[in-house]
């Protein structure tokens, strides 16, 4: 899967939220962990869009007090 297109819809939902215009910014851990989990919850089901993944990696990460998990 093309890691570069997911950062780049991981940082598209971010601004979404206004994450990204705050000074806080996601750490290189956090992004890899996103991504990773974006990349298994994919593979497992196929039919589910990969932004709709990626939105629900995001939401969880922004309500979970920074645990991607």
């Amino acid at each position: 899967m093309n890691r570069n297109f997911i950062i780049k819809l991981i940082h598209s939902t971010l601004a979404q939220y206004d994450y990204m215009e705050t000074e806080r910014n996601i750490s290189p851990e956090d992004l890899n962990t996103l991504i990773d989990k974006c990349e298994r919850e994919h593979l497992k089901d196929l039919t589910q869009p990969l932004y709709e993944v990626v939105h629900d990696a995001v939401y969880n990460y922004l309500t979970a007090d920074g645990e991607p998990w």
